[in-house]
């Protein structure tokens, strides 16, 4: 009898326990790098951080789909390699002493359906794309997109807006639903067709770097593009993209989780600090995403004041926040974090004369990079839209909370 702790909480524990020879192991329990009251058990089993690990155990199954950053963190606390399997890994699944706890057959059929799926099918839809961007421009039509520094030095120097497209923003132009938090809404797919087209000397729209070579992305985040980027999706993209227009990179509100080479976030964080340092900011956000609460991300600025707007399906709600910004809006720069709403929000305060940045993840981005972070992950007190469970917040920690409260001027 083999005893096993499984790691991950997800679709992949579910798969997992398919072919899990049942009558061979003794589950120990489960881990969770985040874990709230109500998930301290599950399948009446404890569930516990790495850290409360016990060392009687044959082995750690990994069923994070993406394992890579989980192998890596047990082995920093020193559990060696040979006690931990990773189910979606074809070299795990071919290594026979692992078959006494996993049926073998089963799982060889699900990670490699998995690598095809996930890393290999994508890859090789892509790559003539990749090649080509490093190679062979003029084979490959690319749309223009000038990097993220180059916006961050226009919008300091000239007082620029900025509005931004990304997969979310795509996919509800084409009428399909993808973040969880923007219901699809034709009135909103017009509209951000419209921005996408217009042109205005004030307002700086930004598009995702994700259409040519992907090398300077982690292998997670590579993935990510190539498995959404299918020639489907491209053509339909490309359909809406002038080539012969000049684009900045949208993942300005995006320096660390993506990247490959991390050590360029201080600077790059430093130069988005340089945005807002001495002057008055407001703020609009989606209920509990909490911008710059708990970090020094704005606090070089004058003075922070917020708007707090519903974080699910605010487009619903857009009229009433367009009115509510305009009529408490003074001297200040407007910074929005509010999904495919907040691209809506930015042109529309732009061309009106206010100077409004869709800033997106930047707060998520900070929070991950002051911890040393090496993927996406929970935090407790704020909203994480792209994760499982991430609207699942805590209660704001009570240091915070009259700051933050004193600092709301509307809700919505």
């Amino acid at each position: 009898m083999k005893k096993i702790y499984i790691f991950g909480l997800g679709k992949g524990k579910e798969i997992l326990k398919e072919y899990l020879l049942t009558a061979q192991v003794e589950i120990l329990g489960y881990i969770d790098n985040f874990i709230q009251d109500s998930t301290k058990r599950t399948d009446g089993k404890p569930v516990l951080t790495p850290e409360q690990i016990r060392d009687d155990f044959d082995y750690i199954i990994v069923s994070v789909m993406r394992y890579r950053h989980i192998y890596e963190q047990l082995l920093s606390y020193g559990i060696s390699d040979e006690k931990i399997i990773c189910f979606f890994s074809f070299a795990d699944a071919v290594r026979e002493e692992y078959w006494s706890v996993i049926e073998k057959n089963g799982w060889r059929v699900e990670a490699v359906s998995y690598e095809f799926q996930k890393k290999i099918r994508p890859f090789c839809q892509n790559v003539i794309y990749e090649l080509g961007a490093q190679e062979d421009r003029d084979r490959f039509i690319y749309p223009h997109i000038l990097p993220a520094e180059d916006a961050v030095k226009k919008i300091i120097r000239h007082g620029m807006s900025l509005v931004r497209f990304g997969d979310g923003e795509f996919e509800l132009m084409r009428m399909r639903k993808r973040a969880g938090f923007q219901s699809v809404n034709r009135h909103l797919a017009e509209r951000l067709k419209q921005i996408l087209a217009s042109s205005h000397e004030n307002i700086l729209v930004a598009l995702a770097d994700n259409y040519g070579s992907l090398k300077k992305y982690t292998t997670e985040a590579a993935e990510d593009i190539r498995e959404y980027l299918t020639p489907e999706v491209r053509r339909e993209h490309m359909s809406l993209i002038d080539p012969e227009r000049i684009y900045y990179d949208a993942y300005l509100s995006r320096p660390y989780i993506l990247y490959e080479d991390k050590t360029l976030a201080g600077a790059r964080f430093a130069e988005l600090k340089k945005i807002w340092e001495g002057k008055k900011i407001l703020i609009v956000e989606g209920d509990k995403t909490r911008m710059g609460i708990g970090n020094d991300l704005f606090d070089n600025a004058e003075a922070v004041r917020r708007i707090v707007v519903p974080n699910v399906d605010a487009y619903e709600k857009y009229g009433e926040i367009l009115h509510c910004v305009r009529q408490n809006v003074k001297d200040e720069l407007i910074l929005i974090a509010l999904g495919p709403t907040a691209t809506v929000l930015a042109y529309d305060l732009a061309v009106s004369g206010f100077w409004a940045l869709d800033i997106g993840h930047v707060d998520l981005e900070y929070e991950w990079y002051c911890m040393g972070a090496k993927e996406r992950c929970n935090i407790p007190h704020k909203y994480v839209n792209e994760l499982g469970k991430g609207e699942r917040t805590t209660e704001l920690p009570a240091r915070f909370r009259d700051k933050y409260e004193l600092e709301i001027a509307a809700r919505i």
